[in-house]
């Protein structure tokens, strides 16, 4: 080989080597931003109904209530069963050191996000078939984060779930976590149960999709590789934008995000990967292959980009604001 040959050669070599470490480099930076994106999610109710529907005003108007120091979350624990004064007793002595429980990984308290000024009650009813607990929550303290960067409201009904279990079994009595804090507090957990399952599901249907095409074990990867780079950029700013409060991002706008940037990604990969094994047969060299195959496919992977772009834009006239951003 000419000497020409080798500095051709290793020219092209040196951009796809830069290249690659300038992608890692970004998916190291946003890749984390990524992962912490549930945790500025607003999953409220109204953000899946329109801006004019009564729910909506509605849950505007008590919105006004926390630009106040504190305003209180009711949380309801049900307690459903033939009960007895030594039942209530035994209930209403465990609920009192509910407080003091600990939020998983790390040293809040649950006595750190009650009401100011309140206290758990609990209330027998007449017919003696239920009891009913009321854990009064501070609106402004569980709309924060904890030190694990997780949403505190969902964290606290977990942890009344798991503790309430024993002692209501121990009555034979059946529990529900319910009212505005449990029903909030499980959307929450069903959000981001759903990010996740829909993400592994994605990548696991592409992945299958791209082995049965390609036939290779190692192929594959290349194309899958580059929508997860992809991904965590487009996670990433979109953690920074909603964080900034410049967007808002529920669930369902984040599963979206992760099959259509995975979905998209794949196929302009897809694209090149091909117009590229076309170009081999024309190229003695795979660089200058790749060259012509960069060039082959950028008008149209712009176009759909920009199509897809443009579509999307037409969202922000949505009336839902979950939609609309």
């Amino acid at each position: 080989m000419s000497t020409h040959s080798v500095q051709k050669t290793r020219k092209p070599f040196a951009i796809a080597l830069l290249v690659v470490i300038v992608w890692f480099g970004i998916t190291g930076i946003f890749g984390p931003l990524f992962g912490k994106l549930s945790s500025v999610q607003e999953n409220n109710n109204s953000s899946f109904l329109p801006k004019g529907a009564e729910a909506t005003k509605a849950a505007d108007v008590i919105a006004t209530f926390s630009g106040k120091d504190s305003f209180n979350f009711p949380t309801l624990i049900l307690f459903e069963g033939t009960t007895t004064p030594e039942t209530f007793a035994a209930i209403n002595a465990h609920m009192s050191t509910v407080g003091g429980l600990t939020l998983d990984g790390t040293a809040s308290k649950i006595s750190d996000f009650l009401a100011p000024g309140q206290q758990i009650t609990v209330f027998p009813s007449q017919d003696g078939k239920a009891i009913l607990a009321n854990v009064p929550l501070d609106g402004n303290a569980i709309s924060k984060t904890l030190s694990n960067d997780k949403p505190v409201l969902p964290e606290v009904v977990a942890t009344l779930r798991a503790d309430i279990k024993p002692v209501a079994e121990a009555n034979g009595l059946t529990h529900y976590v319910t009212g505005p804090g449990g029903l909030l507090g499980d959307l929450f957990s069903a959000f981001g149960t759903l990010d996740s399952s829909l993400l592994l599901t994605t990548l696991g249907v592409v992945a299958i999709i791209l082995i049965l095409v390609y036939r290779s074990p190692i192929l594959w990867i290349i194309p899958l590789l580059s929508s997860l780079f992809a991904l965590s950029t487009a996670g990433g700013i979109v953690y920074l934008l909603a964080k900034k409060n410049i967007i808002d991002v529920d669930g369902q706008s984040q599963g979206i995000l992760s099959v259509l940037v995975i979905g998209a990604a794949t196929d302009y990969a897809l694209l090149l990967i091909a117009r590229y094994r076309e170009e081999l047969h024309l190229h003695e060299n795979r660089f200058d292959a790749m060259k012509s195959a960069y060039k082959g496919v950028w008008e149209p992977i712009l176009a759909s980009g920009s199509t897809v772009a443009i579509s999307l834009l037409i969202l922000l006239f949505s009336q839902l604001t979950n939609t609309a951003g």
